[in-house]
């Protein structure tokens, strides 16, 4: 499957450029200072958003998108709609869809609209879904939305936070990002796809599995890019215990990226932000070869996709 995608509106905390935050690290950095119960910690948080809840936060990140209105939307109301979530469990999905068909009815008009409340690794099962729509229409605009703000208590009491006495921890954010994406005969060429689902004390295995399997598709000779996750220490843990089922495809030339380092912690957004990330450093030529995407939700799910570039003939 060979991907074209345009970057419709991505912000992360107070910021909106999709240009800036698509070419980081290269540039303007992200401003991780924000200040929370009396303390300066690291978080990447906008302003101004409501405190009462997680879904009233992220309904009002979905305000910074085009999608206020009917006149807004009129350019993607051919297009289906992929959400991607936070791991929700099944009454939260119910009131989350229930709020959000209320709020945004003209965006539920297309009857292959679908949701994947599970975590950045439902971006891949958003990916498959893409692939399975009808020949001449596969096409869907991504919206990825998340927000860590109800954790900075939690993360405070479990001292996790990143502070002027603690230098370590980490960096809580929230973000919304709203791409367009198509099959194309140029761009992003999808050169496989493997999902795995595991509870936690089976998560190095799960990723070996993974890694194996990637190593194991055809005309993979070396991987010139690796993202990978740096949110949680367990996870980065987990696969650098699996990191030497790559032997053979990596060498010292592979570049790491942990776009968490960057961006913060924006939970469920990361999987499509690496993926337009990815495409942006392709498509201005700043990276080349074969690129692999890990992505490991904190509930359950994880995948790899291997990708290449295809150049228009």
């Amino acid at each position: 499957m060979i991907m074209h995608a345009e970057t419709i509106e991505i912000v992360v905390g107070t910021y909106q450029n999709p240009l800036q935050l698509l070419n980081l690290p290269l540039s303007e950095a992200v401003d991780f200072e924000y200040q929370f119960d009396g303390q300066h910690i690291a978080a990447v948080m906008a302003q101004g958003l409501a405190t009462e809840s997680q879904l009233s936060r992220i309904i009002d990140m979905l305000h910074k998108l085009p999608i206020h209105d009917e006149a807004q939307w009129q350019p993607y109301r051919t297009q289906p709609i992929f959400w991607i979530l936070p791991h929700l469990e099944k009454q939260q999905l119910v009131d989350w869809v229930s709020r959000l068909h209320a709020l945004f009815p003209h965006c539920f008009e297309h009857p292959h609209s679908r949701f994947f409340p599970m975590g950045s690794a439902g971006f891949f099962s958003a990916l498959s879904a893409l692939k399975a729509l009808p020949v001449d229409s596969q096409s869907a605009i991504f919206i990825a939305v998340d927000s860590l703000y109800f954790a900075l208590s939690d993360l405070q009491n479990e001292q996790e936070l990143i502070t002027q006495q603690q230098d370590s921890g980490r960096c809580p954010a929230e973000a919304v990002i709203m791409a367009n994406i198509n099959v194309a005969t140029d761009g992003m060429h999808v050169l496989d796809l493997f999902q795995e689902s595991c509870s936690l004390v089976q998560q190095t295995q799960a990723i070996k599995t993974l890694f194996n399997r990637a190593c194991q598709v055809d005309d993979i000779d070396q991987l010139s890019q690796l993202y990978l996750p740096g949110n949680l220490s367990t996870v980065t843990d987990n696969w650098l215990n699996a990191y030497e089922q790559l032997a053979g495809k990596i060498n010292q030339d592979t570049q790491i990226t942990q776009s968490s380092y960057f961006t913060g912690d924006i939970g469920c957004v990361v999987g499509l932000y690496n993926f337009l990330h990815i495409y942006n450093r392709y498509q201005q030529h700043t990276v080349t070869g074969i690129s692999l995407q890990l992505e490991v939700s904190q509930q359950l799910h994880l995948g790899v996709a291997m990708y290449s570039w295809i150049e228009k003939a």
